[in-house]
């Protein structure tokens, strides 16, 4: 199993509004946006393969995918996560609620 990238999804608190917002500072992350400029990446939101049955709030998820040989997937994880980590604490700061992101490897069947 060759892993592709990384997969964000958030957790029974976040909305579809929080996977916009999240998306948006992945982009800005110093780190992401290099690769994202320089095409290496590309950042999508999408229906979750993982929907769960009953559970409110969006089936959405964000995938990182490397476009080429150029970042690890540690690489890619640890800037994910230190940049998921930021905003959740800013947005259980500012709006409360914690929408518990998750955090996994994107492999190549995309699951």
């Amino acid at each position: 199993m060759a892993v592709l990238g990384v997969r964000v999804r958030l957790g029974a608190g976040g909305t579809v509004d929080d996977v916009r917002a999240l998306k948006t500072w992945l982009e800005r992350e110093e780190p992401l946006a290099e690769l994202l400029s320089e095409k290496k990446l590309s950042i999508e939101a999408q229906t979750s393969a993982e929907a769960t049955k009953g559970r409110l709030g969006p089936d959405l998820e964000l995938v990182l995918k490397v476009l080429g040989d150029v970042v690890t997937i540690a690489s890619l994880t640890e800037y994910t996560a230190r940049a998921v980590k930021t905003w959740t604490n800013n947005r259980r700061r500012l709006q409360g609620g914690d929408p518990q992101p998750q955090i996994r490897p994107l492999d190549t069947d995309g699951e």
